[in-house]
């Protein structure tokens, strides 16, 4: 939700937010995992992202494929 509306990014807009590099502000950034719960080869993992005066809370659905994770879909909320 952004300003009270649904956003969604085709794939191929979300990647391209991502340059192969970290970000110049990455070293005053931090990261903690609050939780990850596991069902099989699904799985929830909610993390909380402290970014400049920013906070987020990011949600991520995860699938077990040919035995590694990956992001199925995330959501986020920004605190403020």
């Amino acid at each position: 939700m952004r300003d009270g509306a649904f956003v969604s990014w085709p794939l191929d807009e979300y990647c391209a937010l991502f340059h192969g590099r970290p970000a110049p502000d990455e070293p005053t950034r931090s990261r903690r995992i609050d939780s990850v719960e596991v069902h099989h080869t699904v799985a929830t993992a909610t993390m909380t992202l402290r970014h400049g005066a920013d906070t987020f809370t990011d949600v991520f659905l995860l699938a077990r494929v040919d035995g590694a994770w990956r992001i199925a879909n995330k959501a986020y909320h920004k605190h403020g």
